[in-house]
């Protein structure tokens, strides 16, 4: 009798965790980009046919732009680097969160190396926010004793990069001199690219050679535009002298580390994020009195 009562329990708890795992995962991945709605389709569409041979059946991935910022202009890049910019940009980057998570997504991933909003982001919403800086870098430093990281030829960006690893504690991993930028300026390999990611792919693997040579086991695209292009253009290892040497893309990471948090989640209620300490995002109480005090509608 007590063995029945014990095996009905296990059938009942498998049937709950079976119902749990057949859930489709909405992922909703931000592009950090004055996107035109009508244009998020078509992103969505090329985003699913890039990673659909990687992703799980039962993952659907939308993407979505911010709603405001400024048109893209060469003579402003610098506007990046901004405190003031940076902080406007990461208030759209919450808007854009908060929008996802009231349309029902289970998380969202924001696809930009500078993980704009992220952290500000998890104070607010109840559902999992990934950028694409920290998983990657996590992930590319288990690759290899050391790694090196390619990022695109704007102002700065090496620097900051450079501090992003150090931040994340990985600078024992990081190939001396590792991070390099591309050979091209972004402003003109960028549009290049979105029509034939293989000119940028090609300059790309040369630069990433020279890097294996000099000792790096693995190499990072840290940025959202260079991973994607080489990515679509089928760039995920390089054979140097014989060896063979991962490239890492950092939406693809992020992508199937949300995948395995949110299976996490849903199969045993795994907290993710930690709600332990200051990581509680406000609940709607408090949010409607922080919205209030500071004139939010």
């Amino acid at each position: 009798m007590l063995l029945t009562i014990w095996l009905g329990s296990v059938e009942n708890d498998e049937t709950a965790r079976d119902d749990k795992r057949i859930r489709i995962m909405k992922i909703c991945v931000i592009q950090v980009a004055l996107v035109p709605q009508e244009y998020w389709s078509y992103l969505t569409e090329q985003f699913t046919q890039s990673y659909k041979d990687v992703l799980n059946p039962d993952t659907k991935i939308e993407v979505r732009g911010v709603s405001a910022m400024p048109a893209p202009d060469p003579a402003n890049l610098h506007d990046y680097r901004n405190p003031y910019f940076e902080l406007l940009l990461k208030t759209e980057v919450v808007k854009a969160s908060l929008k996802a998570e009231e349309d029902g997504f289970d998380a969202i991933i924001v696809n930009c190396y500078d993980d704009p909003g992220v952290s500000e982001a998890r104070g607010v919403v109840n559902i999992p926010v990934l950028g694409i800086c920290e998983p990657s870098l996590h992930f590319v430093s288990q690759l290899g004793r050391k790694f090196a990281a390619l990022v695109p030829d704007l102002p700065g960006q090496v620097e900051v990069v450079k501090g992003q690893i150090a931040e994340h504690g990985l600078t024992s991993h990081l190939l001396d001199d590792g991070v390099q930028k591309e050979c091209k300026p972004y402003i003109e390999s960028q549009p290049e690219a979105s029509e034939n990611p293989q000119p940028m792919a090609d300059r790309l693997s040369e630069q990433a050679v020279e890097l294996v040579r000099r000792g790096a086991d693995a190499i990072i695209m840290a940025c959202g535009g260079l991973g994607d292009n080489c990515f679509r253009s089928g760039l995920h290892s390089l054979e140097v002298d014989g060896e063979i040497v991962p490239v890492v893309t950092p939406l693809l990471v992020s992508l199937k580390q949300t995948e395995a948090m949110l299976a996490m989640k849903k199969a045993y209620d795994f907290p993710v994020f930690s709600k332990a300490h200051d990581h509680k995002p406000l609940d709607a109480e408090s949010k409607q009195r922080v919205h209030q005090g500071y004139g939010i509608a």
